[in-house]
């Protein structure tokens, strides 16, 4: 990534992001916020890592973290 285009993800000192709510069961965000705790990250972060993830799978017809892992086992033969 060049210096120009990280130059342009930020705007005030912020990074550019743009913003989704979404309504989900108390249950599911009480979990979310247990899991970014014990990750030492916000539930934002979480829900985008696995925003990130599953675009990632339709785009690939197939599990992207599965793949992943796959080739971290055979690079450890």
């Amino acid at each position: 990534m060049s210096v120009e285009l990280k130059e342009k993800e930020f705007v005030g000192g912020k990074r550019k992001r743009e913003l989704i709510a979404v309504y989900i069961p108390k249950e599911q965000k009480v979990a979310l916020e247990t899991w970014a705790t014990s990750e030492e990250r916000s539930v934002s972060w979480i829900v985008a890592k696995l925003i990130d993830r599953a675009l990632c799978d339709r785009a690939a017809g197939t599990s992207c973290h599965r793949q992943k892992q796959q080739e971290g086992a055979d690079n450890d033969k």
